[in-house]
């Protein structure tokens, strides 16, 4: 199982509306592929020392999987997700990193 994290951070111009109609648009077209597996989505909870993080702080993760990282890349591939991302990409502005990785499983005793 590959694992897809993404991290986005919005301009402060966006809406709660706006954010709330791209996640959901996202979250059909990533399930309605066919391709992956499960879709979680949750707000960054911020701490006091965020203000002053020198690095992207996050406002919302993402994940979803895909059986294997073959898989994953035909879905990156989609011209229908390439054309999500463009679309949205211009309207909202946002900064967006990602990881693609196996699952973890932090609180597996080390080996």
């Amino acid at each position: 199982m590959i694992v897809h994290t993404l991290i986005y951070r919005f301009p402060e111009t966006v809406s709660d509306e706006e954010k709330k109609q791209f996640f959901s648009e996202m979250r059909e077209l990533v399930v309605g592929t066919g391709l992956t597996e499960g879709f979680d989505l949750q707000p960054h909870l911020w701490l006091g020392a965020d203000k002053g993080a020198r690095g992207m702080t996050a406002d919302s993760i993402v994940q979803f999987s895909c059986k294997d990282l073959a898989t994953l890349d035909r879905f990156s591939q989609l011209p229908a997700v390439f054309d999500f991302v463009t679309d949205w990409k211009q309207r909202l502005h946002f900064e967006a990193a990602y990881a693609n990785h196996e699952e973890l499983h932090p609180f597996a005793e080390a080996a």
